[in-house]
């Protein structure tokens, strides 16, 4: 395979990887940003498949398979395990802005991104470009992301947008063996557990909280 056409599709991997992350701040449902996580990790992996055939890596090689064990099968695997009343609510997932002023937000956050970038990707190889200004444009996303929305479920998938950013942009210029990478990789999914865990301690513990409950009680009629 020739330098231009890994290169062509890095950066077709890199814009739907972008474009995912955009679904997800336009979803309102729990379960459909969990399949557009996936569907970013799943980029992220083909990606880092694609760095290691260009730069003929054995530990990216190895980085590929580790990020795809962890980041769209065992992540996902944990969260629906663990938060499967979470995922099957239909209800729409709270956040502080709406759909349209987020996007105009995320627009805004990826124009930024691309211009502070720039002159850092002058004199880079043509095959890895795409990383740096996509992940730097996803990790903001994903703070933006976890700013905005309300809910604990959304948040935790909001972090494992930010370490998949960072992760995409960091596989262009890093130097670290496959072990650091491994590392990383547990940690991401450690968080994942942690994170679950104390989000379904707290639900057993209070309930649901809905305002809407209180609805019909009046000063004096409490039972």
């Amino acid at each position: 395979m020739s330098m231009a056409v890994v290169a062509s599709l890095n950066t077709l991997f890199g814009v739907l990887f972008l474009l995912a992350t955009f679904m997800m701040l336009a979803l309102r449902q729990t379960q459909a940003i969990l399949h557009a996580y996936v569907a970013q990790a799943l980029l992220l992996v083909g990606s880092t498949a694609l760095l290691a055939v260009a730069a003929a890596s054995p530990e990216l090689a190895i980085v590929a398979f580790i990020t795809l064990v962890a980041k769209p099968l065992l992540v996902p695997a944990l969260i629906v395990r663990l938060l499967a009343p979470a995922l099957r609510a239909k209800r729409e997932v709270q956040a502080t802005i709406n759909v349209p002023a987020t996007l105009a937000l995320a627009l805004a956050i990826s124009l930024l991104a691309y211009f502070l970038t720039r002159p850092l990707v002058a004199g880079v190889d043509p095959v890895v470009q795409v990383n740096v200004p996509i992940g730097l444009d996803v990790l903001l996303l994903g703070v933006v992301m976890l700013a905005i929305r309300r809910e604990a479920v959304p948040q935790l998938m909001s972090l494992m947008v930010i370490d998949n950013g960072a992760f995409f942009a960091g596989i262009a210029i890093t130097t670290s063996s496959a072990l650091v990478e491994f590392a990383a990789a547990l940690e991401g999914v450690m968080v994942v557990m942690i994170v679950a865990l104390l989000t379904r301690a707290i639900a057993r513990s209070l309930g649901r909280t809905e305002v809407s409950a209180l609805a019909m009680l009046r000063e004096g009629k409490a039972p």
